[in-house]
């Protein structure tokens, strides 16, 4: 009969962070060999059991560690794996994100789409939080105008009213220079940002770019604007976390450095899909096309809302765009089109009909003009499934080694 090793996860199910390193401990143990595992639902901040500490196990994979857990899992040697991001180094093995590569990436994000004014909307007292933030700051050096960031406690979220949280955000925006980069330290503030900017009336992301971390689908797509979001490679923790956890099982010597993995890459959303303009007019002018082209707008109802000639109008988008409204609103309905064929099954005509054009045959033959193949075509090609989930720089390599 084969004994499993009792191994205790005490990893959260409730944030996609913690989910994602479970799916990577199963793949471990799919590969090399089952343990007997104890798992519950729980939070991020819940505290461990009770009884781990007198616990009778093989070993623990643990995301909740304090400097208390961690001196009294020390006094029993227990084989132990620790993941949390909020003590730094506790004396026991760790595996984590590398915050540092995550803030780089975030912060490098803005920087490509022309965004030179940068902050950081980040949580006060949380090293994970601070760390990403010097990312932020390494990624900005040279490059850009790195502005004074906004921190507060995140325990904060729970003791006083959401607005006035937002309404400090909205205070320490409010005299910022535009066009402007936000890195927020997670999706989570990312949504608090974007709601700030909602109360001031700034257009995100034409005057306010934002970019969280953690690629929290659900929440990401709640926003508005969609939330563009770095993704750290939480499944490649857990798979390491149970790899080290097997050999400190077997006897083998904990590694002298601890493991930091870095981050996948960014899926961009609306939040930061653009390049920024340095008019606040071409700026409301774009906002303005990508909110409305799928109804079938012209440049004579740009005119109609915005306090502008119809040359000024042309010149400032050739001179900061390069091109003119009437090519702006013709690839703001190309990208409707390729939204409704990567994600419905509708008809081309109704698609057509849904991105703005009078007639089916007019969009196809753009499309085709376009993209170099038929509507129907591209649907079926593997840029559809990426025109949904798009990652910029993946990292090359089986990430399970």
């Amino acid at each position: 009969m084969i004994v499993r090793p009792n191994v205790a996860l005490i990893v959260e199910t409730a944030v996609v962070y913690g989910r994602q390193i479970l799916h990577g401990i199963a793949r471990y143990m799919r590969a090399h060999g089952s343990w007997s595992v104890f798992l519950d639902e729980r939070e991020l901040l819940a505290p461990p059991p009770d009884w781990l500490i007198d616990w009778d196990g093989a070993g623990v994979i643990c995301r909740p560690t304090t400097p208390e857990l961690a001196r009294r899992l020390l006094s029993r040697a227990l084989p132990v794996v620790d993941l949390n991001d909020r003590y730094g180094n506790l004396g026991i093995p760790h595996i984590g994100s590398d915050m540092h590569a995550v803030g780089r990436m975030a912060a490098e994000h803005l920087l490509e789409r022309g965004f030179n004014n940068i902050t950081f909307c980040g949580f006060s007292g949380e090293i994970w939080s601070g760390e990403r933030l010097a990312g932020v700051e390494e990624a900005v050096r040279g490059r850009g105008l790195l502005h004074e960031s906004f921190e507060s406690p995140v325990t904060g979220l729970r003791e006083h009213v959401w607005q006035e949280e937002r309404d400090r955000i909205a205070a320490w925006l409010r005299p910022l220079p535009r066009p402007l980069g936000v890195v927020a330290c997670n999706d989570v503030r990312g949504h608090h940002v974007l709601d700030a900017c909602r109360m001031l009336g700034l257009v995100a992301p034409e005057e306010v770019a934002v970019i969280g971390v953690d690629n929290a689908e659900t929440f990401c797509e709640l926003c508005d604007p969609p939330l563009s979001s770095v993704v750290p490679d939480a499944e490649r923790v857990g798979f390491e976390a149970a790899a080290l956890l097997n050999r400190l099982m077997a006897g083998v010597p904990p590694p002298s450095e601890n493991l930091r993995i870095p981050p996948i890459g960014v899926v961009t959303r609306r939040s930061t899909d653009v390049v920024a303009v340095d008019d606040p007019m071409i700026a409301r002018a774009v906002h303005f096309i990508r909110e409305q082209a799928a109804a079938g707008i012209g440049v004579d109802d740009i005119l109609a809302v915005l306090p502008v000639s119809r040359s000024g109008l042309e010149r400032g988008f050739r001179r900061h765009l390069g091109h003119s409204p009437h090519e702006e609103i013709r690839q703001a309905r190309l990208k409707r089109v390729k939204q409704l064929l990567a994600e419905t099954d509708w008809p081309l005509e109704r698609i057509a009909a849904s991105a703005g054009y009078d007639h089916p045959e007019y969009m196809m033959a753009q499309f085709k003009r376009e993209i170099g193949m038929t509507p129907t075509e591209w649907r079926r090609s593997p840029e559809a499934s990426y025109f949904i989930h798009p990652i910029k720089n993946p990292l090359a390599g089986d990430k399970g080694s």
